[in-house]
């Protein structure tokens, strides 16, 4: 063992110890991992894309607005969990390895999803159905408190140290499969159902599908291996019996869930604006139909699908640093001109708006996960992610389209969601002079 500038223990392995192995699983690996993380956002961004039929099927009410609060703060209730999901699969993924965490991950999401697609409406049940659909999110946000913490935790442990921010940001893809396959799957029931039938039982159909979908990734996962760098930590009995109590009670573990605070602030927003705000607020407020909103937002999807690999090759090739710093400064210039593009009445103007939006999503999240991962060591690593990710995204990413919606009815100001943006971009900007440097260096075991 050797240790590197903050101190901590690394691998001090020959060079190509162990990289026939990596070689061999990374693909699968990363493969498995983007089902799961796709599974998990196909339900996010269904969920906001039915806001406004979910609002009727279960939160009838007269005042339209105070309808899609509701639904908009059950969205925000699985963010809530997801810092008690990463309490528990965390310290579970650090005892028990990250495969066999993961596989029980993919399943309650699975399972839970689908139940969501089988509760009575309002009508038929009365509140008992809002309070089983409370219920139901609150279970996801668990498993995803646990799911893209492990996913990239795996992925980050068979990537060679060059490549790390690449090789996580293709986790992302999984990620933008699920929320293309959300907003297709929107769509062709838009399509193909009339607007009562959709109300009626179609909004359950992309529920549904995700079990099926669900058993596939779990099967996927059961054939991947471990991986080396928590084999490693298990031969040389460095895994620690209490993980959370490591993370909470060290200084070093507080400051790596502050540093993983700086690259999730700029990545938080703008994603969630994106995926579940906007095809509401296109409808409402900017004219369009919900045909044309979701192809809006699909084409800025796509763009960020583009971003990504982009992104983490750039974090690879120059530094966390650097492009936190590119990031937060195009955040703070272009996030109001896109905005206001969108409040024209006209498609063209929206899709050119909502791309500049997905090319800032795109990046951000394309070098967000390496650094992150980066910040904390092997015997720690999934818990101090999934707490710092979870926690970031509890306060910032599932309130955002509740905390948009709110800030526009009592502002009045159609432009206050790009305010949002701006003001996330601002913190990690000062932050990023203050973090270390963590860029092609090797693990911290």
């Amino acid at each position: 063992m050797t240790t590197n500038e903050a101190g901590n223990e690394v691998a001090s392995r020959p060079p190509g110890e162990l990289q026939d192995l990596r070689g061999d699983s990374l693909r699968r690996t990363t493969l498995a991992a983007s089902i799961g993380s796709g599974i998990e956002y196909f339900d996010l961004v269904v969920y906001g894309a039915l806001a406004t039929t979910i609002s009727t099927v279960f939160f009838p009410n007269t005042d339209s607005t105070a309808s899609m609060l509701n639904t908009f703060a059950v969205f925000a209730v699985a963010f809530v969990a997801r810092p008690l999901g990463g309490l528990f699969w965390g310290p579970l993924g650090d005892r028990i390895g990250r495969k066999r965490t993961l596989s029980a991950v993919i399943l309650v999401m699975a399972t839970a999803t689908a139940a969501i697609g089988l509760i009575p409406s309002y009508g038929s049940i009365g509140t008992t159905g809002p309070v089983l659909l409370v219920l139901l999110r609150f279970i996801q946000g668990i498993s995803v408190g646990g799911e893209m913490p492990g996913a990239a935790t795996m992925v980050a442990e068979f990537s060679p140290n060059n490549r790390r921010a690449l090789q996580t940001s293709f986790l992302q893809w999984g990620v933008i499969i699920g929320q293309v396959g959300a907003l297709l799957a929107v769509a062709a029931l838009s399509a193909v159902l009339t607007p009562d039938q959709i109300v009626q039982w179609g909004w359950r159909i992309p529920f549904l599908i995700a079990f099926p979908v669900g058993l596939i990734g779990l099967y996927i996962r059961t054939r991947i291996g471990e991986t080396p760098e928590f084999d490693e930590v298990a031969r040389s009995g460095a895994k620690v019996e209490h993980p959370l109590r490591a993370l909470l009670g060290s200084r070093a573990g507080w400051k790596g869930i502050g540093r993983t605070a700086m690259f999730n602030l700029p990545a938080s927003v703008p994603a969630y604006l994106l995926l579940t705000f906007m095809p509401t607020f296109l409808k409402s407020e900017a004219g369009l139909s919900s045909g044309e909103a979701l192809m809006c937002v699909t084409a800025a999807v796509l763009v960020a699908m583009l971003a990504q690999p982009v992104a983490g090759y750039l974090s690879d090739r120059f530094g966390r640093r650097p492009l936190l710093f590119a990031l937060c400064v195009l955040e703070l210039a272009l996030a109001y001109p896109a905005f206001s593009l969108l409040l024209h009445d006209s498609v063209g103007l929206a899709v050119s708006g909502l791309v500049v939006i997905g090319f800032l999503h795109g990046v951000a999240t394309g070098c967000q996960a390496a650094p992150n991962l980066e910040s904390f060591p092997t015997r720690i690593r999934f818990t101090g992610f999934a707490v710092a990710f979870g926690l970031s995204t509890a306060i910032l990413a599932g309130p955002t389209p509740y905390v948009a919606t709110w800030l526009i009815d009592v502002t009045g100001n159609l432009m206050a969601p790009a305010w949002m943006i701006m003001a996330c971009a601002v913190i990690p900007f000062v932050g990023a002079y203050f973090i270390r440097e963590t860029a092609n260096r090797p693990l911290a075991m």
